[in-house]
């Protein structure tokens, strides 16, 4: 009886294990596995690389021709689309999109967006800047995956990629065919030549020094500036005039901060009034305190 009962259920873990097994090799795609796709072109000389680990994006591409490349785009089906873009400077607004998702009853949808703005009124199907080679569309479900396949008609396609991944559950419907908002995007920057690709983050140096001014000008130098007003009196009057070049250098580069800053604000589009808000009022507070004279003990 009890060898019978230990028999029966090293059987279903067996069974289970096994299921894992299956579904796994289902949902997963390589670029060491054959790819096998009834597509309106060629797919037997592709190079790829995985280009989204968060979301498991494998491109596959070639250059057929002097003026024609092939794409195939290979993603898990999560019941949304999937988007794949080209942009002249890594960011999402100009540039123009190749989109595809399946609905639940078995339609197929590819077709390209012009990426007007951030609002979904301004993502516009069917216009864009992409020329589609004519006949070479097509979205494939297989294993568990989506297979978004396109050429295109240029002699150098943009390095700058962008991918992008629907709400789950949520598939643009006819007439208007409205995208809505992404779950998650990602910009890449993509080398035809040697096949890598990098995640590319917009106005990465730009970002870093906004932050670091005023981390170094509100987090550091203002604080040690107000310590030798506080502490350093006895010194008189070293520690005015060392309060005072602190300060003034704190101020500067707060200053410089924030007007990366703002000009950051502005290049990304990105509302970010909080964050832009408490920067002003941090701002009015170190200009409140400043001194003219050691006379005045105003300062903080």
């Amino acid at each position: 009886m009890k060898l019978s009962s230990i028999s029966f259920i090293f059987f279903l873990a067996l069974q289970g294990f096994s299921s894992i097994l299956v579904v796994n090799s289902q949902q997963t795609d390589s670029c060491s596995s054959n790819l096998n796709l009834n597509v309106p072109f060629d797919t037997t000389s592709l190079h790829c690389l995985s280009v989204w680990n968060n979301h498991d994006f494998i491109l596959r591409y070639v250059q057929t021709s002097s003026n024609v490349w092939s794409f195939v785009l290979s993603t898990p089906d999560t019941n949304s689309f999937v988007a794949m873009g080209f942009s002249s400077n890594g960011r999402m607004v100009g540039s123009s999109a190749m989109v595809g998702w399946i609905s639940g009853d078995g339609t197929r949808t590819i077709q390209q967006y012009y990426l007007g703005g951030t609002r979904p009124n301004l993502v516009l199907p069917n216009q864009g800047n992409l020329t589609i080679v004519e006949n070479s569309l097509s979205i494939t479900a297989q294993s568990s995956r989506v297979y978004l396949a396109f050429q295109l008609n240029t002699t150098q396609p943009s390095q700058r990629v962008l991918y992008s991944v629907g709400q789950i559950g949520v598939i643009p419907s006819a007439p208007g065919f409205a995208l809505a908002e992404h779950r998650d995007k990602i910009s890449t920057l993509l080398s035809y030549s040697t096949g890598k690709s990098a995640s590319k983050t917009p106005y990465s140096r730009l970002r870093k020094s906004h932050g670091i001014l005023n981390m170094l000008s509100w987090g550091i130098l203002m604080i040690i500036g107000a310590i030798v007003a506080r502490y350093m009196k006895q010194w008189d009057p070293i520690w005015f005039y060392s309060h005072a070049v602190i300060q003034s250098c704190a101020f500067i580069l707060g200053i410089i901060g924030i007007i990366c800053g703002f000009v950051l604000e502005d290049r990304l589009k990105a509302d970010v009034s909080t964050h832009k808000g408490l920067g002003i009022f941090i701002l009015v507070l170190a200009s409140l305190q400043v001194c003219p004279s050691p006379s005045l003990y105003m300062c903080i």
